[in-house]
């Protein structure tokens, strides 16, 4: 049986090394594993990583678009019926980069309207943790990686995160917080209980 999971949260975050993480594991584990990151690579994908590199609000709104129509069109990965682990990385939190009187309905709206993971990780973050890693990457920022827009989105998206959000404190160096990753993906059964030798 397919088994879906989300790894979502700030840009710097984390959610991409978290994601492939869980990808080995789920493969030392004797299971098949593929990951869709949005923005994807797809033209939808696209669009919407050049949007985000400008700042004006014509920008802003073709990146809503076509990263809305971006994660809309992974859907279809979960109608397959097949028995590998699906892990988006990016969903429904990115109703979070909405303006901040729009993120509840838009998160509402395609929280009913798109299927809920099996479990979905909220990896969290000190925004200054995240704009120095940000800093770090050669590549041009995006409208978004700033210090005041990453605490405004962080306090958006812990606001929209419910009780059926797993939130994993990234802010700590090491191995604590993906030991916690791998103990709730054991805990509920989406990997198995002893590693492969």
């Amino acid at each position: 049986m397919m088994k879906f999971i989300v790894v979502d949260g700030l840009d710097g975050c984390g959610k991409d090394t978290h994601a492939f993480r869980i990808k080995s594991l789920i493969e030392r584990n004797d299971g098949s594993a593929i990951i869709i990151s949005h923005p994807s690579k797809r033209l939808l994908g696209r669009i919407t990583k050049r949007a985000l590199t400008e700042s004006d609000k014509i920008s802003r709104l073709i990146a809503t678009l076509f990263y809305t129509s971006d994660v809309i069109l992974s859907t279809r990965m979960l109608k397959r019926g097949n028995r590998e682990t699906i892990i988006f990385v990016r969903y429904l939190l990115g109703t979070a980069y909405l303006p901040k009187a729009l993120a509840p309905y838009g998160y509402r709206f395609f929280r009913k309207l798109l299927p809920f993971p099996d479990i979905a990780f909220f990896i969290d973050i000190e925004p200054e943790i995240a704009l120095r890693r940000i800093e770090a990457r050669d590549h041009r920022r995006e409208m978004f990686e700033t210090l005041e827009k990453l605490m405004d989105v962080r306090k958006v998206a812990k606001s929209l995160i419910s009780d059926e959000w797993v939130t994993i404190n990234n802010s700590i160096e090491g191995e604590e917080p993906f030991n916690e990753v791998e103990r709730i993906l054991r805990e509920r059964e989406l990997i198995g209980h002893t590693l492969k030798s």
